[in-house]
C-alpha cells in the first residue's frame, strides 16, 4: 500500500522478521477513552520513517477526525475507518491485504485476535482498557503500556532479548 521500508531482525533462535508494515488497533490500544496517550504520536512518526504504519479503527469514540488533526504534517501515518459489522474479519482482511508475513500487529481486543493470531509479530497492549483473553492468547508479547510496545520495535535489541529461545 505504502512505500518499501523495513527492519529486519534475526533472532539467535533462527526467527528471522523481514518487517515493513505496522497495524495498530487505535481504541484501548492508542487511546485510553478515546485520547492518545502520552508519548505515543512521538513513536508512531519516528516508526513511520521505518515502516508503513497504519492505524484501524471503529472509531467507538467518534474521536478518529480529531486525533487525525494532532498528528504532524509530515508524517506517513494512515488511518482506515472500518465499516460497521465484524472488525475482527476486517482487520484481518487488511492484514492479509498487506502481508501476513511482513506485519506487526498491535490491539487489546477480541476484534483484534484474528490480526494478531496471523500478524508475523504479534503484541497485546493490557493497559487501562484491558486486554481480551483472545487477544493475549494471539500475541507473541504483551505489555502494560503502548510506548514500551512501540519502543520495542524501535529497539532491535530489546526484541531480540524478549523473543529469543
Amino acid at each position: 500500500m505504502q512505500g518499501a521500508q523495513q527492519i529486519e531482525l534475526d533472532l539467535p533462535c533462527g526467527i528471522f522478521y523481514d518487517l515493513s508494515n505496522l497495524i495498530v488497533d487505535l481504541n484501548g490500544t492508542l487511546t485510553v477513552d478515546g485520547k492518545l496517550v502520552d508519548g505515543v504520536l512521538e513513536r508512531l512518526t519516528e516508526l513511520s520513517k521505518v515502516l508503513n504504519v497504519y492505524i484501524l479503527t471503529a472509531d467507538t469514540n467518534e474521536t478518529v477526525n480529531d486525533l487525525v488533526k494532532e498528528f504532524p504534517p509530515d508524517c506517513n501515518i494512515k488511518v482506515h475507518k472500518l465499516e460497521s459489522g465484524r472488525g475482527d474479519i476486517q482487520k484481518l482482511a487488511f492484514l492479509e491485504e498487506l502481508g501476513r508475513e511482513n506485519t506487526v500487529a498491535i490491539g487489546n481486543g477480541c476484534n483484534d485476535a484474528l490480526m494478531l493470531k496471523e500478524a508475523a509479530l504479534s503484541l497485546c497492549i493490557m493497559g487501562p482498557e484491558g486486554a481480551s483473553v483472545e487477544a493475549l492468547m494471539a500475541s507473541n508479547v504483551v505489555f502494560h503500556n503502548i510506548c514500551d510496545a512501540l519502543d520495542i520495535i524501535l529497539s532491535k535489541n530489546r526484541l531480540i532479548a524478549t523473543m529469543r529461545k
